[in-house]
């Protein structure tokens, strides 16, 4: 029986080890104190928006209603959001010359670029189960296909070089089910098949007809979104006033601290002499 339950033991462990790993990693900021100390309160977000303040500009912070300016940016650039606090503050960050740059920001002064969530709020109920749509697609390995962020994006979100094993994953093979497993139909009629993970790719959709070309919708861009009011007009950032105060309390400190010197020091010129 001893023999029996470690052999049942030894195989559920190697079953588990050799199941994908389909869980998103959570990503955490390296260094930021307030979240440390709101760890709890923080809800994970991990989407994309534009900058969009009322000013032109956006700011992010130390802390939500905090002291130190980290960044500004222009509306229309695009920052990621990690956390949410309270629903009305935005944890975003960046990537600059090989940095990760990350503040608090409002998220009233945010838009969500559109991705494949919105999609799905818009058309899921148009979504059907995969039932071997993409099975008998046949293309040359080493070809190339387009991954898109939704259906009719304005851009591919990554171009895959086919792989043998990218192949099979795709269609299925007899020891494992095809990684599609939702199919849409668009207004023009070509089938798309969404993938939510295949080997570290997540969420992306194929066009299953002509997996290899390249389209593009109206769905508007940064230019449209301001022409149409959705994004205020950028304007340079200007740095608030209340960043201004840690280097004015520093010039006060130095000034007093020179005239005491120079107070003092004269007193004891003229004593000496």
């Amino acid at each position: 029986m001893k023999k029996l339950f470690t052999c049942l033991l030894i195989l559920t462990t190697l079953l588990a080890l050799s199941a994908p790993a389909y869980a998103d990693i959570m990503w955490e900021p390296r260094s930021d104190r307030f979240y440390e100390n709101h760890r709890e309160k923080c809800e994970y977000n991990a989407r994309s928006y534009y900058a969009n303040g009322t000013e032109g500009f956006i700011t992010l912070w130390d802390a939500p209603n905090g002291s130190m300016v980290k960044a500004q940016y222009e509306n229309g650039e695009i920052l990621w959001v990690g956390y949410t606090y309270q629903g009305k503050w935005a944890l975003a960050s960046r990537w600059e010359d090989g940095r990760e740059i990350t503040g608090w920001t409002p998220m009233a002064d945010l838009y969500l670029v559109y991705d494949h969530i919105s999609f799905e709020e818009e058309h899921g109920g148009q979504f059907r189960d995969y039932h071997g749509e993409f099975a008998n697609f046949s293309m040359e390995p080493g070809s190339y296909i387009q991954l898109w962020e939704y259906p009719g994006a304005w851009d591919e979100k990554e171009t895959l070089e086919l792989t043998t094993e990218y192949l099979d994953a795709l269609r299925g093979t007899e020891e494992q089910a095809s990684y599609i497993s939702k199919i849409y139909t668009d207004e023009h009629g070509k089938t798309w098949g969404y993938v939510a993970y295949m080997y570290g790719m997540r969420n992306f959709w194929i066009c299953l007809d002509i997996p290899d070309c390249i389209m593009t919708s109206c769905f508007p861009l940064v230019d449209a979104l301001i022409e149409s009011g959705e994004l205020t007009a950028p304007q340079k950032p200007v740095l608030p006033a209340a960043d201004y105060t840690p280097y004015i309390l520093v010039a006060a400190t130095v000034a007093v601290t020179g005239g005491l010197l120079f107070f003092f020091y004269g007193r004891k010129r003229k004593s000496t002499r």
